[in-house]
């Protein structure tokens, strides 16, 4: 039996396929960026539905014949990938939190920008560390990770298979946390920099009145600032590869949690 007469068949299955697979792909990095075309998004949820459906050989559930708990179940489906999706986005959380703290010491914080991957309005800083770290994203092959973690998703949460215990609560908690210390991990190179050269700039306020101190404490900021973050820049893209892979076992660690 060829492909579409099989998916002819388990309709109903396929239908279930492709809502997990689609949830992934409305908050999963990348898959989800407005940068991709509605239609190519669309055309590679559909084909990694048909990869799925294929691969798995998954045993055809009882279907509800009523519309409403089929629904329902469709929903739990597509929760199922957008979590797998919205635990990956914590690492670009955090790293927009440090590029806001970064333009925040510069001096950049009246700027924004338009990001062109999420198409609001950015910091500057945020928007150059989150453009790169989609680089190093698809570079290391990061994004297979969500692929990998949808495939065995179904091993840890079988269809009709989402129960939510009470500890994903605090798990969710914890990430969000661990979001905002990684950011300003990420950004204390910099801000630290910043603010010894602030404090010295005090200082020379201090012993020496006559210096324009605020005229040229604006433009050292940009400089150490600048200086500092090319510095770090090859410890900061190494660090991405840590933080993907420790996003993978997070989102594993909270399937386990949902099933």
């Amino acid at each position: 039996m060829d492909i579409i007469g099989q998916i002819a068949s388990q309709i109903d299955l396929f239908l279930l396929i492709l809502a997990r697979v689609g949830g992934m792909f409305l908050t999963g990095p990348i898959y989800s960026n407005r940068i991709v075309p509605r239609q190519v998004r669309a055309l590679m949820t559909v084909s990694l539905a048909i990869i799925m459906f294929m691969g798995l050989q998954l045993q055809n559930p009882v279907v509800p014949s009523k519309l409403g708990p089929f629904a329902l179940y469709l929903t739990g489906e597509m929760i199922i990938g957008m979590i797998i999706g919205f635990v990956a986005q914590f690492v670009f959380g955090a790293i927009q939190f440090a590029g806001q703290n970064i333009d925040f010491m510069m001096g950049y914080s009246i700027v924004n920008v338009i990001d062109p991957i999420y198409g609001n309005q950015a910091s500057l800083i945020g928007s150059f560390k989150n453009i790169l770290a989609l680089l190093i994203f698809l570079i290391t092959n990061s994004h297979h990770y969500l692929i990998v973690a949808l495939y065995q998703s179904y091993e840890r949460i079988p269809i009709f298979g989402l129960s939510v215990s009470k500890g994903v609560t605090g798990v969710m908690v914890d990430l969000f946390g661990n979001m905002l210390v990684t950011g300003l991990k990420i950004g204390i190179p910099v801000v630290g920099a910043i603010f010894v050269a602030e404090v010295a700039l005090g200082l020379i306020a201090r012993t020496m009145p006559q210096m324009p101190v605020f005229f040229v404490g604006i433009p050292l900021k940009i400089f150490v600032g600048t200086i500092i973050l090319v510095i770090v820049l090859p410890i900061y893209m190494f660090t991405l590869q840590f933080l993907f892979e420790g996003s993978y076992r997070d989102t594993l660690r909270i399937l386990n949690m949902l099933r």
